[in-house]
């Protein structure tokens, strides 16, 4: 089984924990933000804007409509870029980007680039040009992973912090072997645990966590998820990717019988009736995935579970 795209984890986890987001990174957020409006991701926008790339290690941008208390600023917008390797026009790309959001919206901008990679002097944290008498300093913050240690992470209540040490482990993967790298996950998992957060919070977070860093003897996951199970107090007669994948199944064979039965008479031939069923059974399945997110699981958690691709399950919820 392939890893799941670091893009993906990175993208979801920022949606699922954005309020979280903003607290660890700006711990003013609470007294800024009005989080009671909640927030809104602007991907079809940011599209329009971004600039293309040949790289295929880069991480993930965000662009987040958030809500202020202040009664003046009606929202502001939050760019987010994870920078996963060494680029020497990244400063430049995140200077285009504030122009250009700017010139869309004429809003106030906070910028946040996060460094998830191993190299100590890639840290570019402003963009400058100048010529004759004219110039411009563009600063935005950021946050260089590697300049930390997974105890820097570890006295933190905020579920943000625990994405942070996991993401740091990934730099450290080289260093650990499976053994040490499970013991790693476990240590994770149960002091989220610990710490009390909802079922559907840790359940999140524990994703994040199995899925990041990759176990070169897939076998460990199982194990893996019998330990998380065991710590969050679930009983399962039978796996719980088993159960709903059977129950899905069965849903799906009922509901297509009855609505191919209804909508196809004895004269169809037997390629119109293939094609019918195969329209019939997407959406049936599209529906369920929708069901299943609203329940909490996440887009990884779904196409693991359902052994569906992870592009038709991000397009179904859309």
């Amino acid at each position: 089984m392939k890893p799941i795209r670091k893009d993906i984890l990175w993208k979801a986890v920022i949606e699922d924990f954005f309020s979280d987001f903003l607290t660890f990174f700006y711990p003013e957020a609470l007294e800024i933000f009005d989080f009671s409006k909640g927030f809104e991701f602007l991907d079809k926008e940011l599209e329009q804007i971004i600039l293309p790339s040949s790289s295929k290690n880069r991480i993930a941008d965000k662009l987040v409509k958030v809500y202020t208390k202040d009664g003046i600023e009606q929202w502001i917008l939050v760019h987010i870029e994870v920078q996963g390797y060494e680029d020497d026009e990244f400063a430049e790309r995140m200077f285009t980007y504030f122009y250009r959001i700017y010139d869309k919206y004429r809003k106030d901008i906070a910028a946040m680039a996060i460094f998830t990679d191993d190299n100590p002097k890639f840290h570019p944290k402003s963009f400058q040009k100048s010529f004759l008498r004219t110039g411009i300093i563009y600063n935005y913050e950021t946050f260089k992973l590697s300049d930390y240690k997974p105890k820097d992470f570890q006295n933190s209540n905020n579920p943000f912090a625990i994405v942070m040490e996991t993401a740091l482990y990934g730099l450290k993967r080289n260093k650990l072997n499976d053994e040490k790298l499970f013991s790693v996950k476990l240590d994770l998992a149960r002091r989220l645990n610990v710490k009390g957060f909802p079922k559907e919070s840790f359940g999140k977070l524990c994703s994040f966590i199995k899925t990041y860093v990759s176990f070169e003897n897939s076998k460990l996951l199982p194990k893996l998820d019998t330990e998380i199970d065991t710590l969050n107090k679930i009983v399962r007669p039978m796996g719980i990717i088993e159960a709903i994948q059977e129950e899905r199944i069965r849903q799906a064979t009922e509901e297509v019988t009855e609505l191919v039965t209804e909508q196809v008479t004895k004269q169809v031939t037997e390629q119109v009736t293939e094609q019918v069923t195969e329209q019939v059974t997407e959406q049936i399945l599209k529906g369920n995935i929708q069901k299943l997110y609203k329940k909490g699981f996440s887009i990884e958690s779904i196409s693991e579970m359902l052994e569906i691709p992870l592009k038709f399950v991000a397009d179904a919820i859309k």
